[in-house]
């Protein structure tokens, strides 16, 4: 390891179903309001690319460490959320995590 684990960082993307865009977005910034609240929460953004003709949502968050981020996947807000936004994508959710170094 070149330096101490400093935060935990996830990067998740999906695609979301035509016509739809707006029920995802009440969902998501939803989300992102209540996780905010959370301790170990550091940031939780929402983005879309400027043009976004592909329906292609990122979900962006900083956690203070795996146990924090560990937390937030046990809470309500969190399953209710990702299950509603599974109905409404198209194929699974794609999700990264990283530690900053």
């Amino acid at each position: 390891m070149i330096g101490e684990i400093e935060l935990i960082a996830v990067f998740a993307k999906c695609k979301v179903v035509a016509g739809k865009e707006n029920e995802f977005t009440r969902l998501a910034l939803a989300l992102a309001e209540k996780s905010r609240q959370e301790s170990a929460n550091v940031s939780y953004d929402i983005l879309s690319e400027i043009d976004n003709t592909t329906n292609e949502f990122y979900f962006l968050e900083k956690w203070t460490d795996k146990a924090g981020l560990d937390a937030h996947m046990a809470t309500e807000h969190f399953k209710e959320t990702i299950a509603a936004v599974q109905k409404i994508t198209e194929g699974d959710l794609e999700i990264h995590v990283y530690q900053t170094l």
